[in-house]
């Protein structure tokens, strides 16, 4: 395949959005009023809403010249429950809430988007120590690293320990798919002949990178230290520690490779450090401190001998910190402190060694006020200068080094006591863990969550340990099994990134839009950008443990999205938004093959049934359709009034839509030629029964749900691949012209469907032997045909020609009862392997320049038309004037069909003009996303963050001023000037005065019912299924707002305006 440098051409075309800059940026706040009555002017009719024209027309009239098709685009966005006119609250819950209720609905860009891999362990205690031992000592000297946040970095291989307080030490490899288990015992030259040696009882443990050891922590008042090779069997005691007066029950190791730094904090409250310069070249302690004659197997040395001879080459401090158990130590070399926190979580000390004088430290006490803890554990962000506590009141505080009050509002989320906070420095995140399992992830630049998902699968035993792999940014958490999560930033965890978590089941573009909509066997529907690959929404629209096929298909006008899962449902969303719109009372098959809209009507037809559902939008005025020719539908298409119905028998039905009425049939294996239905197989038609009162419907929410149950492969399901048509809707209907083209066995027949026509064509479409045409489509103007088969291979096919007599006359011929079929193939465009089992989807954009395929491994592709694969939605990052060079450097990589292997032909495809005047859907410009209007929306309602002037003991005295009540958190930064804040709230109160009256005189809001369900049942008045709607609006994040809600929304960004002090 020739290569190209230049691969922007390649990319979704994406035209001048300069109208659309311009219609961002003047959408803001401080328009809400003329926005307002611009609406009420333009509602020529009174209605309440605004159609397209009158949308138009009023938003024209406001903003001067911006392009049309652009505001067609912007009001099938704001029409959130796709009636057809935008109302005014539809209007401002799209100014004040899009931005807000579309933040972290792309789960690819989450820290943690995969499910945690549970490792069970045989282990009768918990896990008290875990870590990790990299294979090669890569580490960078400290501020030398180069690395850049969110760069792809390489994978760090190595060997995760692990010990639990029960004394059994693991290996594990990289991928816990591996261990060696030792258990640990005390051994003495005491030991009395036939005893039993004695079980270590474990605290913690620590490992010593330079020198490969472990140190480990036991509750007989000594540190053991490890030789710790690769190889388990070598695992050793080297020395230990005897501490005399106390149990360590927390330990901590750092270094840069020459400069080591180890503590450990004892049940009495004192806080041990050594520290040995030169750790490489004379280890961890002083060698002439050790006992010359010991009474254990291996060399010891005592915390007073080490004490009591100091060194030029090592150090040994200790500290009393607090009447406490130490229950964490951090050191932060940037600070050059060490922060103890203890095991009431009352009190945290910061301990700084003095420069000048090595052996005096300075303390500084940090206190909880009221009845909660704050100290549970600390982090540090060198970056931001802040300490991060978390505290038994389930609230993170921000600290500065240097002042003991909390200088800004607590960070909320959790809801029970935080148990770990852990910094990754690289990705300049935090991430915190509380008792009831909540992971939280936090960002360092907003100090906002970006990210919160539940461990599950691990137990009931609360989690004891937590090890953030900064590098692989590897989340494990342990008790007695052992969790692993893996986040995004490395090349395995590209490499595994799909689009879904479970197989594809089919999926739709938008060229509207320019969207790619597509769901998988667990209900998920996910809406992402073709111009850059990401995903913009995602929604569940089936129950929590589903797992089965979900057919789905937009509607008539291409606003709302239709779905059938294995709750036999037919139900209508607003994929933009994620909002299910209405559930259809009549039920249907489970494995639906086929949905077709005819003006209002909508037929469904499912595999193991032969009764095709035509079911009335409207008015419930629902019939089927039964022949007997039919044993089931395998697929189904349109072509302008008439309905073609395919069987797994073979048998090919063709339907008068309106009459129901069944006109033709025919069969590939029995006859050529088309056969008029008659009075001998007119097939049945009856009304269908109308369940009165439908079941409720869950919340199905937005969130990324990973489950336990399998996913349905193509073995596991034994699902056959019937036949398949499609219908060439451009066509005319005439004897010598095929207007219907179906599939079996792997070949592509061309029929005229009607009197006296019959087989025109066919050809062999799959180039592998026992390989079959799983899924077919074509461009907009019919011209070419896009396969894809069982082996994951795609075909593009040039069918201008293909299926007329009169270009049939060059030979080959098969000759059937004599009739005589033209054998010669279209023109092969390309063909390349897209996917490593079979397609379920394959589309093409309007021009059919980009081509989008699904398959059962979990991936849609985009591709080019010549086979250049341009990424992976959910993996990979694209952009129409620039593509990443770092995201398509690996393309070759064996095993992965992301560069496509073509044939040798060029594709022509055919001419533009010609394809732009057949084609019925002209191309039009990407979707605006107006990211300048959510941006300055955010930056008129954020409050602005405030930093500490005071000294310690002022800050002191506004906390105690406040009289909070016990447990309450610290409140809000200091209040200013009273008389300054007075006159502020007087201008504030006169324009809220202002504000309140004019959305009561002006604006004319509707009503605003009693209740939730009455304002449900109000605004859904005018849907089709208004008897019978399960919920509106469940999946969003935020309600629509009323009156007095929009209100509260701008008397919230008047007050923070007035108080930027």
């Amino acid at each position: 395949m020739e290569k190209r440098t230049d691969m922007s051409d390649d990319l979704p075309e994406k035209t001048s959005m300069d109208s659309r800059s311009t219609l961002g940026k003047t959408l803001t706040t401080e328009d809400i009023k003329e926005v307002v009555r611009m609406f009420r002017e333009a509602d020529a009719d009174g209605s309440g809403g605004l159609d397209m024209e009158e949308f138009c027309v009023g938003m024209g009239q406001l903003f001067g010249s911006v392009n049309v098709e652009d505001l067609k685009i912007l009001h099938m966005k704001i029409d959130a429950n796709c009636d057809g006119t935008v109302d005014l609250l539809e209007l401002l819950n799209f100014l004040l809430t899009q931005r807000t209720g579309s933040e972290g609905l792309d789960k690819k860009n989450q820290t943690f988007p995969r499910p945690i891999k549970i490792i069970p362990v045989d282990h009768y205690g918990s896990i008290v120590g875990l870590l990790f031992r990299p294979s090669v000592d890569d580490r960078e000297p400290d501020g030398d690293s180069e690395f850049t946040t969110g760069q792809t970095r390489t994978y760090q291989k190595g060997q995760y320990l692990s010990i639990s307080s029960d004394g059994r030490f693991n290996f594990w490899t990289d991928s816990f798919d591996a261990s060696y288990t030792i258990s640990l015992y005390i051994k003495s030259k005491t030991t009395l002949p036939f005893s039993q040696e004695k079980k270590m009882r474990v605290n913690d443990m620590v490992y010593l990178r330079e020198l490969k050891q472990v140190a480990i922590s036991s509750t007989d008042r000594e540190l053991f230290f490890y030789n710790c090779k690769e190889l388990p069997e070598l695992l050793a005691i080297s020395h230990s520690l005897i501490v005399e007066e106390s149990i360590v029950n927390a330990m901590n190791y750092q270094s840069n490779g020459t400069k080591a730094v180890f503590s450990f904090g004892d049940t009495e409250g004192y806080l041990y450090v050594f520290i040995s310069y030169k750790i490489q070249a004379n280890g961890l302690f002083c060698p002439k401190a050790y006992e010359r004659i010991s009474l254990r197997e291996y060399p010891t040395v005592y915390v007073s001998a080490l004490l009591e001879n100091p060194s030029g080459d090592f150090l040994c401090v200790k500290v009393a910190i607090f009447n406490d158990t130490c229950s964490q130590i951090q050191y932060f070399p940037t600070l050059d402190s060490f922060a103890i926190c203890g095991s009431f979580c009352k009190t945290m000390t910061l301990v700084a060694l003095h420069k000048s004088c090595k052996t005096k430290v300075s303390k500084k006490v940090f206190k909880s006020r009221g009845v909660y803890g704050f100290f549970a554990c600390v982090e540090y962000s060198p970056s931001a200068e802040r300490l991060v506590t978390g505290g038994t009141d389930g609230l993170l505080r921000l600290w500065l080094p240097d002042q003991t009050v909390s200088y800004a509002p607590p960070l909320t989320g959790h809801v029970k006591p935080i148990t770990h906070i852990l910094f990754n420095d690289k990705d300049k995140i935090f991430v915190s863990l509380s008792e009831d399992r909540n992971v939280r992830v936090w960002s360092e630049n907003a100090w906002l969550c970006i990210q919160s998902f539940y461990v599950r699968g691990m137990g009931l035993a609360p989690i004891s340990r937590v090890f953030y792999n900064t590098h692989n940014n590897e989340l494990v958490l342990a008790n007695s099994n052992i969790g692993k999560c893996l986040g995004r930033g490395t090349d395995v965890f590209k490499n595994m990134l799909t689009s879904h978590d479970k197989p594809l089941c089919s999926a739709l573009y938008h060229s509207l839009f320019k969207q790619v909509i597509s769901v998988c066997q667990d209900g998920v529907v996910t809406v992402w950008d073709i111009l850059t690959g990401v995903a913009i929404m995602q929604f569940k629209v089936t129950q929590d443990q589903h797992v089965g096929l979900t057919a789905m298909s937009f509607d008539k006008t291409g606003r709302r999205l239709i779905t059938v899962s294995q709750d036999r449902k037919v139900r209508l969303w607003n994929f933009n938004d994620g909002t299910e719109l209405g559930v259809h009372p009549v039920t249907v098959p489970k494995e639906v093959t086929g949905i077709v809209c005819i003006n209002n009507r909508l037929f469904v037809s499912g595999r193991n049934s032969k009764i095709i559902f035509d079911l009335d939008m409207e008015r419930y005025d629902s019939r089927f359709l039964e022949h007997d020719y039919l044993d089931d539908i395998s697929s189904m298409d349109v072509h302008e009034n008439t309905l073609i119905t395919a069987s797994s028998n073979g048998n090919i039905v063709i339907w008068d839509a309106d009459t129901l009425e069944a006109l033709y049939w025919l069969n590939v294996t029995k006859s050529p030629k088309t056969h008029i239905a008659g009075k001998s197989a007119p097939g049945r038609t009856g009304s269908l029964a109308v369940e009165e009162k439908p079941k409720p419907v869950r919340d199905t929410g937005r969130i990324p749900l990973h489950k336990k149950s399998p996913a349905l492969t193509e073995k596991k399901t034994g699902v056959t691949i019937s036949p398949l048509i499609i219908c060439l809707r451009t066509r005319a209907v005439r004897v010598d012209t095929a207007t219907l083209l179906t599939s079996a066995e792997g070949y592509i027949y061309a029929w005229s469907v009607i009197s006296k026509g019959g087989l025109l064509g066919k050809f062999r479409a799959v180039n592998v032997e026992g390989a079959v045409v799983a899924t077919m489509s074509t461009d907009v103007a019919f011209q070419i045909l896009l396969t894809g088969d069982s082996t994951g291979r795609i075909y593009l096919w040039d069918i201008q020609r293909f299926g007329f007599r009169k270009w049939a006359d060059k030979g080959p011929f098969e000759d059937i009862n004599g009739w005589r079929v033209s054998l010669c193939p279209p023109p092969l465009l390309g063909s390349w392997q897209s996917h490593l089992t079979r397609v379920v989807s394959v589309i093409c954009d309007t021009a059919c320049k980009n081509v989008i395929t699904a398959g059962l491994d979990c991936n849609v592709r985009l591709w080019t038309n010549a086979g250049r694969c341009l990424g992976l939605f959910g993996r990979d990052r694209w952009d129409a004037t620039q593509l990443c060079a770092e995201e398509n450097a690996d393309q070759e990589q064996a095993g992965k069909p992301r560069t496509a292997e073509t044939t040798n032909i060029k594709m022509p495809l055919p001419d533009s003009h010609h394809l732009t005047r057949v084609s019925s859907s002209p191309s039009i410009s990407p979707l605006p996303d107006f990211q300048d209007l959510y941006n300055r929306i955010d930056e008129a309602t954020r409050t602005p963050p405030i930093k500490p002037t005071a000294s310690d003991d002022q800050l002191h005295a506004r906390f105690d001023a406040k009289q909070l009540c016990p447990g309450s958190p610290p409140s809000s930064p200091p209040i200013p000037d009273p008389k300054i804040f007075e006159e502020k709230l007087n201008e504030l109160t006169r324009q809220l005065a202002e504000l309140h009256a004019f959305a009561k005189k002006d604006i004319g809001f509707p009503e605003i019912p009693k209740s939730i369900d009455g304002l449900q049942k109000e605004s859904l008045s005018k849907t089709k299924f208004s008897s019978h709607i399960a919920r509106l609006s469940s999946s969003h994040t935020h309600p629509r707002p009323r009156s007095s809600e929009v209100a509260l929304t701008l008397s919230k960004a008047l007050f923070r305006q007035h108080l930027h002090i």
